[in-house]
């Protein structure tokens, strides 16, 4: 028997595709989601939500819908757009030049409002409030779920849930783990310095991008020789910028890069071993490496109790059995990382592949498009979470 909550997504699939399209067209980029946020509120506003907006101090939306009191439940979903030139060719496709919603947060956004307005008609059956969070700022360091927590967003929140669109699973499947499941981010900058001059004389200079390229080959020791096979890592370097010509050395090398880790100990570990290794190889060729390491988004930790109740909610759906899979932990970072430290959650990627209509291409690319088929699953699997979600979010 088809759940109540998916029935009623399903008639408001249009509305949802509506909300969904009209945030594709016009999408905003990390800290700039001015007219998203107000787009957002005035719906929520249509159904009688009230919200807070410029919450934390950016653009922020926050509601709450139920009971004034109690242990709440949250849903987060993010607003930002990527610097992406679209190219999918659909109806409603990007209006902003170079701006994208090239990662489905327009997606995510359509499915929360969905979510709160199924909620919305079921105020009398709330045994508990639930807080809507529409969290701005999600692609780019240091995010926007530290602001949102630090302004008290999570101030009488039990438990926390969020979904992801993913390319990589077909419509009507879902996957997540308990545990780790998306790595920890630290972006590194190396700047090898040497002594330019021209290239014919190469015993009159200090060539820096012979040392940077020894620097990439040794940096790749930290994982394979310094770390257990049992704890998975990763460093790459991901751009070298250098030089102006063919017969002149040049002063210096830019090297741009990744770490992504899943446990403390060990990002701490290869941060220490990349500043070592870059510059005991630079030191070792007469030039010097100034290594700039940030702190990126910590591992995003899966509560197991929290995740087992989402997937409890989405059997309840009516996602089949079949298709809910247990997923590798996964090398992207997500903000939504900090909400999980601060109180029980549970992240969940929503398949919205469909390779027979082209829709295949992963998060990030010009072309990244979604089965919209797939929302009305999203929305009532978010509502679902929040009505059957205990209060203390733990048993």
């Amino acid at each position: 028997m088809a759940d109540a909550l998916l029935n009623e997504a399903g008639e408001m699939a249009e509305q949802i595709r509506t909300w969904r399209r009209e945030l594709h067209a016009h999408p905003e980029l990390s800290g700039r989601e001015r007219e998203t946020a107000r787009y957002v509120a005035g719906e929520l506003r249509s159904m009688g939500i009230e919200s807070v907006e410029e919450f934390g101090g950016g653009f922020g939306v926050v509601a709450d819908v139920g009971p004034a009191t109690g242990p709440r439940v949250a849903l987060r979903a993010d607003l930002d757009a990527l610097p992406i030139q679209e190219e999918t060719g659909a109806e409603y496709a990007s209006t902003v030049p170079g701006v994208m919603h090239a990662c489905g947060h327009d997606a995510h956004v359509a499915m929360l409002l969905a979510a709160a307005r199924l909620l919305q008609n079921r105020l009398e059956s709330l045994t508990r409030p639930v807080r809507l969070i529409f969290q701005p700022h999600e692609e780019v360091y240091p995010g926007g779920a530290a602001g949102m927590i630090e302004a008290g967003v999570l101030e009488g929140v039990g438990s926390i849930f969020g979904l992801h669109v993913c390319t990589n699973l077909k419509v009507g499947e879902l996957g997540t783990r308990p545990g780790p499941f998306m790595a920890a981010v630290n972006p590194f900058k190396i700047v090898v310095a040497g002594k330019g001059g021209h290239a014919a004389m190469p015993d009159e200079c200090v060539d820096p991008v012979v040392v940077a390229a020894e620097i990439v080959l040794a940096l790749q020791t930290i994982v394979s020789r310094t770390i257990p096979i049992s704890e998975p890592a990763l460093v790459s370097v991901t751009r070298l910028e250098a030089g102006t010509a063919d017969n002149v050395t040049p002063e210096a090398v830019e090297m741009i890069g990744t770490i992504r880790s899943f446990d403390e100990s060990v990002r701490t570990h290869v941060c220490r071993r990349v500043r070592e290794i870059s510059a005991g190889v630079a030191h070792a060729h007469r030039a010097t490496a100034d290594t700039q390491i940030e702190s990126g988004y910590p591992v995003l930790v899966n509560d197991s109790v929290v995740t087992a109740r989402a997937l409890d909610a989405a059997r309840r759906v009516g996602f089949d059995e079949r298709r809910l899979q247990t997923l590798v932990p996964q090398g992207g970072g997500e903000d939504f990382a900090y909400y999980c430290r601060e109180v029980p959650g549970a992240f969940a990627f929503l398949g919205v592949a469909n390779p027979e209509k082209g829709l295949f291409f992963p998060h990030h690319h010009p072309r990244f498009d979604i089965d919209e088929a797939a929302l009305p699953f999203g929305a009532a699997l978010l509502a679902r979470f929040a009505i059957d979600e205990p209060a203390s979010g733990k048993s």
